[in-house]
């Protein structure tokens, strides 16, 4: 891989942003810069003691009260952050968020009747309140009074109808109030609306299997593994559920079939691309980029394939068109057997399954037989050629040895949805494009592994040819060896799903290094610039939803925008537990955070002992059974009134590493401003060229 390169510029965007905040912190009258670098950091304390300094000094602004009590909440110090609250107030009777965030501290003491007068005030300034609502909600709920209970989550839903979490709170309250019926509808329209929602479906297999619904239940639990693998309620529960289901498996989730050759118009990709370098792409790969267990594969192609060694060049088999054959891991050797059970060579060494016909394919029949959930859950085909060979205790490798422009038609579509504005799909092709340089280069990151890239969201996504789409397959045609450069290399072309609206810099996280056109900027409309948030102002930010480039009503999925989980004390406890035996969570303190409001350093303070996580993906996993979206979060610790802990409210944005080019805030720029490509380029990647390669074949 290339180097990441570092240099020592003149101006730093982080200092340009913070800079920005201390001059317009000092026109209002104070200068709140030391404090919010002391929040940044994740000296909580000292940055509340450092907002209440200046609280001091400027009497009259509640500003930095707002902040300190932020600071405070942080580091689960609730009742010192209601009184700086109430002080707040002392200078600001008039404003609503303070009443709501008050009415939440009280609440999560289990001080409902302060908490209920807070909310009502909150709402009796501002009618249209959406987080009051919700708290007054939670209130009553916690005073079995589910009339009124009902009635602000209904008034909530009216205010956020597109966030999914307002249905899962509603199921959470109707299962309290046993009215099932009304639970599972409300969490069938969670999933509506965020389909990654693990949390939802767990509730909703468990109303499944009290209501003798055997199957239906079995498939939520099938899909909370998809995205939870080991969750220990649903392994169990699916073990428990097996001997009652009426249909087979396969019958309840039938898989994906491919049936007939795929017909792409107007867009003729072979006829239009040059020929490219090939590359080597495992398939079926873990979220690490290994290898998946495969234990048995099913082959088949309409044009036909024909078996040969690699090493040695012989025909073994051709395989007619439309006819299966199996390929079987036998001892460290891969076994290749025809319909009729004639065995035709065990093989220890590398095998190749190629086309009969020029652009043609090789598919995956989807079999329940295989270990490898790649390959049975939906038929799989590939351009190019297919080598398998013997892989230790994984079974049978799988490598799919493709020309690069025509592995991108199958990871454009994988990336960003096909119906998105063009141009947006024009900058993903580039991106993945420079991508495939990089992780080439002196024989990529898999090298050991042998392949390039894997097929995972650990390289780039790639689902092969039935994935294709004519827009994306256009975009890779119109862009056709261009790549983005920095300085005459190839950039460091990260990028992710949905930045919540802050993008953040490579530098702040643990192992990214420094990239000076991988910075901190708020995913807004450009030359439209906005000052870093302070504590208070993240608060609204994480728990509201503000205008961004990806906040894309129509083309972006809300729940990839905000989302949120309530995760119990002992589910918490036990997820932590497994990786770090803290014994009993006592508390979750967001430490370290980048400008964009990321979080980069979690601590976990348990009964043994506390651990500090600092590793971007290790606190995405860490906080419940299924992965977070992102590390855009802010943690509310809910307490009964004997102070232990019941449960956790994560208020989160985005989806991904928020590093590089947001995806969904991509689609914005081209959809809501129309940018073209290259201005989407140098958006978030600022001083970055785009050039064109030539492809040579080698000989």
């Amino acid at each position: 891989m290339f180097p990441i390169i570092s240099y020592d510029i003149k101006v730093v965007r982080r200092f340009n942003l913070i800079l920005l905040f201390l001059l317009l912190q000092s026109a209002a009258g104070y200068c709140a810069a030391p404090a919010y670098e002391l929040y940044l950091k994740g000296d909580l304390l000292q940055a509340a003691s450092a907002y209440a300094a200046l609280a001091v000094a400027t009497p009259d602004n509640p500003r930095p009260l707002m902040n300190s009590a932020a600071c405070l909440k942080q580091a689960g110090r609730y009742y010192e952050a209601a009184r700086a609250m109430v002080q707040a107030l002392e200078r600001d009777p008039q404003n609503p968020d303070i009443y709501s965030e008050l009415g939440w501290l009280r609440f999560h003491m289990a001080d409902y009747e302060g908490a209920r007068s807070a909310f009502e005030t909150a709402i009796r300034i501002q009618t249209l309140n959406a987080r009051a609502e919700l708290g007054l909600a939670s209130v009553y709920s916690n005073l079995d009074d589910k009339e009124k209970t009902l009635a602000h989550l209904d008034k909530y839903r009216q205010l956020r109808p597109d966030f999914a979490g307002v249905d899962y709170i509603l199921a959470w309250n109707y299962m309290n109030f046993k009215m099932h019926k009304e639970a599972e509808e409300a969490l069938i329209e969670a999933l509506r609306k965020d389909p990654s929602f693990t949390e939802a479906r767990l509730p909703l297999a468990g109303i499944y299997a009290r209501q003798g619904k055997f199957n239906e239940a079995w498939n939520q639990y099938y899909r909370v593994l998809d995205y939870a693998p080991g969750h220990p309620v649903a392994s169990k529960m699916m073990k428990v559920l097996a001997g009652k289901l009426t249909k087979q498996p396969e019958e309840i989730r039938p898989p994906f079939r491919i049936t007939k050759p795929l017909v792409m118009e107007p867009v003729d990709a072979l006829a239009s691309l040059s020929s490219s370098v090939k590359i080597r792409v495992g398939l079926g790969t873990t979220n690490t980029g290994k290898q998946g267990r495969n234990n048995l594969l099913r082959i088949k192609s309409f044009e036909g394939l024909t078996i040969t060694g690699k090493a040695s060049g012989k025909v073994f088999a051709d395989i007619p068109h439309d006819e299966t054959w199996t390929l079987t891991d036998e001892g460290g050797k891969v076994v290749l057997t025809a319909p009729d059970g004639v065995v035709h060579g065990r093989f220890t060494g590398a095998i190749l399954a190629k086309p009969a016909s020029a652009g043609g394919s090789v598919i995956f029949d989807a079999t329940s037989k295989t270990r490898n959930p790649w390959f049975s859950g939906a038929d799989r085909q590939y351009r190019g050629y297919i080598e398998f060979y013997p892989n230790g205790s994984r079974g049978i490798g799988v490598v799919n040895v493709i020309e690069n422009e025509l592995y991108l038609l199958g990871v454009v579509p994988s990336e960003v949805a096909p119906q998105w504005p063009y141009e947006s799909l024009k900058a993903q092709a580039v991106l993945a494009r420079t991508q495939v340089l990089i992780r080439r280069a002196r024989g990529g990151q898999h090298k050991a592994d042998g392949y390039h890239l894997c097929d995972s969201q650990h390289c780039q996504a790639y689902k092969g040819r039935s994935n294709e789409a004519n827009t994306t397959t256009r975009a890779v045609v119109d862009t056709e060896g261009e790549i983005l450069t920095f300085h005459g290399r190839p950039a460091y072309t990260f990028y992710h799903s949905n930045c919540g609206g802050w993008i953040q810099a490579s530098k702040e996280v643990t192992g990214w290094g420094d990239s000076p056109y991988l910075v901190t900027e708020p995913d807004t409309k450009p030359g439209s610039p906005r000052t870093p948030l302070d504590p208070w102002d993240y608060h609204l930010w994480i728990t509201g939803n503000p205008e961004a480039n990806c906040n894309y009503p129509g083309r972006v999925r809300a729940s990839e925008f905000r989302w949120m989980k309530i995760i119990r004390q002992k589910d918490m406890t036990f997820r932590i537990n497994k990786d770090y035996p803290i014994g009993e969570l006592v508390d979750i303190i967001p430490l370290r955070r980048s400008p964009s409001g990321n979080v980069n350093s979690l601590k976990l303070v348990g009964k043994k002992k506390s651990v500090t996580v600092t590793r971007e993906h290790l606190i995405r996993n860490i906080l419940g059974f299924s992965s977070l979206k992102s590390t855009q979060f802010e943690i509310e610790i809910n307490r009964f009134k004997n102070g232990k802990v019941r449960n956790y409210w994560i208020y989160g944005g985005g989806w991904g590493h928020a590093i590089g080019m947001c995806q969904s805030g991509a689609a914005g720029l081209a959809g809501k401003y129309n940018l073209d490509y290259k201005a989407i380029m140098e958006f978030y990647f600022p001083g970055t060229d785009i050039r064109r390669i030539k492809y040579v074949k080698k000989p």
